[in-house]
């Protein structure tokens, strides 16, 4: 890059302001509209350009709107067009995370240090301090304004700026080891000896932390199955769930199946997982992994084939409904959904939730256990939901999971140091006495 650093990174620049113009205002999730760009650019884009096109656009959603207030700031000229935009809005992110140096950054931008400083040390333009709180927030940490006052309403002004930095970090990469293949001792020192720093999960008995970003899937062990990309709070509904060897689960929305892997690893692949989901390419991308992993316990089923199954009319000693939600408790691993999210969701998604969990109950065992999990820090997703779903079936009840006899399992982001999660659990109240006060 020294030996000519205008023309290779001009060439990245490019191709990532090309990029960033199409993922923006796509719907897709970025990771998706990145690895489908990579497939079919896989002849010209090396692993090089990969890393730093991916890495830019990430840090663009990250840090939108501090970005477009620096840019607005700082710009030399009038900008023209929407390429030439593109171009300067990709060559501060890539500032912004690092990828350019101080010296490429003033060949290119024609600008004194201070603005690539002020990127580096993520202050605010000068002015910006006229507006009020909330807008303060929203530019600072890069939010939607709505979402911010959203916020503060239901949390307060400290937790959301809690939740809000936090977000605006760059998560660590969190690895959940397949006990199947490998323990999670031997899987820290395999990273370690490959000179990657890796700690084990504080919460989670499966997962493992690596301090710095690594291309895991290109190598044998990911290749084996000896693990996956899971996260921690991810992990710990599997955890609080504690499947038994030999048991009868049903995965409603089991998508990509991670849950539903992790499932099988602690059942020792004794017992039956059945994996439905909407989206049939998920259920497909889902027995790959199976395969991958060495799990032969996950049956993929259609969901209107549901009632038909033997297994179904028998009742399922444990039913997870890992809930189509916001995803508002994953911002900081997925920037660019938080620009996409609306409104209007907060009041479509608990119907959709609660339909689940009503076509879900009919197939819950006389004992059984019912699982209703969502990524969303949001009450109308969670305490909202299981509160409509007990008003509709007083024959249910509540069986606490959460901290120190908490009534349901909660993690927030700032003080958990994962993704946001809820999960609640409901049974039937026929099963008689019962001591147990915890799951």
């Amino acid at each position: 890059m020294k030996n000519n650093p205008r023309r290779l990174v001009l060439s990245q620049l490019r191709m990532t302001a090309e990029v960033w113009r199409g993922v923006e205002k796509d719907l897709w999730p970025a990771d998706r509209w990145l690895a489908r760009y990579f497939y079919q650019n896989r002849k010209k884009v090396g692993s090089r350009d990969r890393k730093f096109l991916s890495e830019t656009i990430y840090a663009a959603f990250r840090n939108k709107s501090f970005l477009e207030a620096w840019i607005e700031k700082a710009k030399p000229r009038p900008i023209l067009n929407d390429i030439e935009k593109a171009e300067l809005f990709c060559l501060f992110a890539a500032s912004k995370e690092g990828l350019i140096s101080k010296e490429d950054f003033r060949e290119l931008f024609k600008q004194n240090e201070r603005v690539y400083a002020a990127l580096q040390q993520h202050i605010l333009p000068e002015g910006e301090g006229t507006k009020s709180k909330e807008e303060m927030m929203a530019l600072l940490y890069s939010f939607p304004l709505w979402l911010v006052r959203r916020w503060i309403e239901a949390f307060g002004v400290k937790e959301t700026e809690g939740l809000l930095g936090f977000f605006q970090e760059r998560p660590l990469l969190v690895l959940r080891a397949n006990t199947l293949k490998i323990s999670r001792k031997k899987l820290v020192d395999m990273f370690r000896r490959m000179g990657v720093e890796a700690n084990s999960t504080t919460r989670s008995y499966y997962g493992l932390i690596l301090q710095e970003r690594r291309n895991v899937f290109d190598t044998p062990a990911f290749r084996d199955g000896w693990f996956e990309v899971q996260d921690e709070g991810s992990q710990m509904v599997c955890q609080k769930m504690e499947p038994q060897p030999g048991e009868n689960i049903w995965d409603v929305c089991a998508g990509g199946g991670g849950k539903s892997l992790l499932l099988a690893a602690i059942m020792e692949n004794k017992g039956r997982i059945v994996a439905t989901d909407l989206r049939a390419y998920k259920l497909e991308e889902l027995k790959k992994r199976a395969k991958r992993a060495g799990v032969f316990n996950i049956f993929p089923a259609e969901l209107e084939r549901m009632a038909g199954l033997r297994l179904a009319q028998k009742g399922f000693d444990r039913i997870l409904v890992d809930a189509p939600c916001s995803g508002t408790g994953t911002l900081g691993r997925n920037p660019d959904a938080k620009w996409k999210l609306n409104p209007s969701w907060f009041e479509t998604l608990p119907k959709e939730q609660l339909s689940i969990l009503e076509k879900a109950l009919p197939y819950l065992a006389k004992t059984g256990k019912l699982y209703y999990a969502t990524c969303s820090v949001e009450a109308a997703e969670n305490e909202e939901v299981v509160n409509a779903f007990l008003a509709a079936h007083p024959e249910l009840q509540v069986v606490p999971c959460g901290e120190e006899g908490g009534k349901f399992f909660k993690l927030w982001p700032p003080e958990s140091g994962t993704d946001g999660f809820f999960l609640a659990i409901f049974k039937k109240n026929n099963q008689g006495p019962t001591t147990e006060s915890q799951v």
